[in-house]
């Protein structure tokens, strides 16, 4: 009898395996070695700066600045800022400084340039994924239509 009752609990104890293996309850990975990580690393690259008149010296107002995916406008000093993710390494961004409020602040030209991060400096990571952010200064002077 005492055969029959071990053999039994030996069938049950691998049905109830067999059941938690097919819900999701297996052993995790972690005994095994470290966990994989999957995904991209990251950082956030800020430019800030001024935008001026190359005529006056004065500060513009509503210069639209586009970098990538993203835009923003200089407010009433002509100061801007605007940042992007992309991967953490020396990085060139193509950024555009365009005056598209009409005559309201006068009329200049639109700049299209490049800046650049060589070998950034990254503060703020969280030692995986994200290196963390950097910033550049990047003053502008615009020249007024003719």
């Amino acid at each position: 009898m005492k055969k029959a009752r071990t053999k039994l609990l030996k069938s049950y104890s691998a049905i109830i395996v067999a059941i938690m293996a097919m819900l999701g309850f297996a052993p995790s990975c972690d005994s095994i070695g470290p966990q994989a990580m999957y995904g991209t690393p990251t950082a956030k690259y800020i430019v800030n700066g001024k935008v001026t008149s190359s005529s006056s010296g004065q500060e513009i107002e509503n210069i639209k600045i586009k970098l990538r995916r993203d835009s923003t406008k200089t407010d009433s000093q002509g100061n801007y800022q605007i940042e992007t993710g992309e991967f953490p390494d020396g990085e060139t961004f193509n950024i555009e400084f365009i005056d598209a409020d009409s005559t309201d602040n006068g009329e200049y030209q639109s700049l299209d340039t490049i800046v650049e991060f060589k070998d950034p400096h990254f503060i703020g990571g969280d030692g995986d994924w994200y290196a963390g952010e950097t910033s550049k200064e990047f003053n502008i002077q615009l020249y007024p239509k003719k």
